[in-house]
């Protein structure tokens, strides 16, 4: 398997730019160590990063010192973030990257753009840029925007031509606690009410909104059962003020400081206050109702789309609270619905299969991995060939003859420039359970699938696994509409298979001088 992918992330954090940077690239980071990549993150030490944070979760992070001269570009409007010229951030830089060339260099920081870009082009294999601005050019291979409403023709002009473009909330950075907490989230809000009240503005708040909202919720005639929680960085610098001013509150309060488990903080929270960054996809996977508040300019793009797609209540002013909370009529339960559909925290998990091998989470299977044929060791291929060829797979094949090993190789080889067509290995813990295949790919309308067993796996359920799998990777990853299949018409055990799965009759026809039946499955809408 391809499971020493080397992989270098350049962020920061600082009291100026909050901490969401780097808490999303830890988030994409754990996911790809789970895969088997190599992780090393190059972090300047400006006041408020995150660096100890970052070693804490068992990165390696190379410091880049703060400069007695504070020379920047000034050609971005985040220039000033960098503490240096994107030159000098370049050369700073490359005393990681010399060394062992990088398989994958990803950047997250709005005072980077293709100058700094292209003078380290020769110093990595691929470059994923993650950005939500769409306001500078880059010199990239795959650019991230999990920005709600984001658009191809944003990026046209900024990116080359061959980069591909991962747009929008269903590519969010969650962390995989949130997609655990989701169904639980979403059932308690079937019969909202109104017992708890979450606030976080952030990690950092360096405006001391947090402050304000205090101060509005003080005058507010809320139930005096609500139970209101404050969750706050370690290195907000107002954190002190804050403690000093719940005491005004009625309602029984705590503060809560660099949590670990904020998924199921919202899980069990009725209605948040929040900031407008990139917590809005942890509120929205869990359908928390949420009044938010614009703190920064880059916010107001994607809050706006949020507040028009009813996902939540945009605030003009802290004010506006209290009358908003004593008069909550049914604008929860439509709120939540909304918001559960912008993100299903599997933005993360969408990051990764493009970058190495796949896991998905799968109701009642628990996680299972996809590893593409093109990425599979000499052994493996020779398994997926001794497969293929086995009698009891082989004789429902279109093609019923034996697979040479060289014919073998030569078609994984070809399936590098196939952007149509995908086959996977599908491993479970140790158990190889079978191959599955995705041919005729038209995005967002329709892919065609097949599967096979692994026939030397005595597992009960793998044809189910194998189907359940395909389904998910097709309606969640690929984002299609429909799946579809062609069987064998004399294969009555895989056609009452797919009827137990609701693949439903389309037609026939004839391959090879076989009969074959057609048969799809429809997409099901989420309840929410």
């Amino acid at each position: 398997m391809n499971n020493n992918l080397k992989v270098v992330i350049r962020v920061d954090a600082s009291l100026a730019m909050g901490g969401g940077h780097v808490m999303r690239c830890l988030t994409l980071a754990e996911v790809l160590k789970e895969n088997g990549a190599d992780i090393e993150f190059i972090c300047r030490k400006h006041e408020g990063n995150l660096i100890n944070k970052i070693r804490s979760n068992g990165f390696n992070v190379f410091e880049l010192e703060l400069l007695a001269e504070n020379k920047v570009d000034n050609k971005l409007f985040y220039s000033h973030w960098l503490d240096s010229t994107q030159q000098q951030d370049a050369k700073d830089c490359l005393s990681v990257l010399h060394s062992d060339k990088v398989n994958l260099l990803i950047v997250d920081h709005y005072g980077i753009d293709e100058n700094w870009q292209q003078y380290l082009q020769s110093y990595y294999d691929k470059l994923l840029v993650i950005d939500d601005l769409a306001d500078r050019k880059h010199q990239c291979d795959i650019l991230l925007d999990q920005t709600f409403g984001r658009q191809y023709s944003d990026y046209k002009a900024l990116v080359p031509i061959s980069c591909e473009l991962l747009l929008g909330s269903k590519y969010a950075l969650l962390r995989p606690e949130f997609v655990k907490w989701r169904r639980y989230s979403l059932e308690r809000r079937m019969h909202p009410v109104f017992k708890r009240l979450l606030i976080n503005m952030g990690g950092v708040d360096i405006n001391n909104i947090t402050k304000q909202v205090v101060k509005e919720l003080a005058t507010c005639n809320l139930p005096h059962d609500v139970e209101i929680t404050i969750v706050m960085g370690g290195v907000a610098p107002h954190l002190q003020s804050i403690r000093s001013k719940v005491s005004d509150l009625a309602c029984k309060t705590k503060i809560k400081i660099d949590v670990d488990n904020m998924a199921e903080i919202m899980a069990n929270t009725d209605i948040s206050i929040g900031a407008a960054g990139s917590t809005t996809w942890e509120r929205c996977c869990l359908g928390l109702p949420t009044l938010q508040i614009i703190v920064a300019k880059n916010q107001e793009f994607s809050a706006k789309n949020l507040a028009d797609h009813n996902a939540i209540k945009l605030l003009k002013e802290v004010k506006e609270i209290p009358s908003l909370l004593e008069n909550l009529s049914d604008w929860i339960k439509t709120v939540s619905g909304s918001a559960a559909k912008i993100c299903d925290g599997m933005g993360t998990y969408r990051v990764s299969n493009k970058i190495s091998n796949c896991k998905i989470i799968l109701e009642g299977f628990g996680e299972v991995e996809l590893y593409n044929y093109v990425n599979l060791n000499a052994d493996d291929k020779i398994l997926m060939l001794n497969m293929r060829n086995h009698p009891e797979v082989k004789k429902w094949m279109y093609n019923q003859n034996s697979i040479s090993k060289t014919a073998h190789f030569k078609f994984i080889e070809g399936l590098e420039n196939g952007i149509n067509r995908r086959y996977f290995l599908l491993r479970q813990k140790d158990n190889i359970i079978g191959s599955i295949n995705f041919s005729e790919i038209n995005l967002h309308h329709s892919v065609k699938f097949g599967i096979y067993v692994n026939p030397f796996l005595q597992l009960k359920g793998a044809g189910k696994l194998l189907e359940a799998t395909a389904s998910q990777y097709a309606f969640v990853e690929l984002g299609v509409e429909k799946l579809k299949l062609e069987v064998l018409s004399n294969n009555e055990r895989a056609i009452n298979f797919y009827k137990k799965c609701s693949f439903e009759f389309v037609n026939t026809k004839r391959t090879n001088n076989q009969g074959v039946l057609c048969m799809e499955k429809v997409k099901q809408l989420e309840k929410v």
